[in-house]
């Protein structure tokens, strides 16, 4: 199957639009900053519309953090409207947002080569999503564990 890599500037626009008409997109994993339970390249997010006053801490959402610059990470803290997110792969980093620049919530995922749907209200995800460690110190080692031992980066 042939692959087309559109740019974010150009993709999300559309992506938002369907999104306003209230229909769901899947989307494919770009980036590191939600390892280790997704990947680049190889995962895909089940984005699904959501109001502004409907987001809460934990969601995993597709926002704008900068003019055209977006993320899918989670949601670390809400205050009123503004959000802080912080992507499962992140152990320090974090960006800040609006509620009104939530795009889309991500209601599912399709992981692996068999694209297996995990939604994002089964027992599974919400053990991960409790489990997984908020202090930046253990969240560092754990994906340093992964990354170096688990999952090496194979070489070109």
């Amino acid at each position: 199957m042939k692959t087309l890599t559109i740019p974010n500037e150009t993709l999300i626009p559309a992506v938002k639009a369907a999104i306003d008409e209230g229909h769901s997109v899947t989307l494919r994993v770009r980036g590191r900053s939600m390892r280790p339970f997704l990947e680049d390249n190889r995962d895909k997010a089940v984005l699904s519309p959501i109001r502004p006053d409907e987001v809460k801490r934990g969601d995993v959402v597709l926002a704008e953090v900068k003019p055209s610059f977006y993320v899918l990470h989670r949601v670390a803290r809400r205050d009123g409207d503004n959000l802080t997110l912080r992507g499962d792969g992140n152990p320090y980093l974090r960006e800040t947002c609006r509620t009104t620049d939530v795009i889309a919530i991500a209601t599912g995922f399709l992981r692996g080569k068999r694209d297996k749907f995990t939604s994002t209200t089964s027992f599974r995800w919400k053990c991960y999503s409790f489990v997984w460690p908020s202090w930046g110190h253990l969240r560092r080692l754990l994906l340093a564990i992964y990354s170096r031992i688990l999952h090496p980066q194979k070489k070109a």
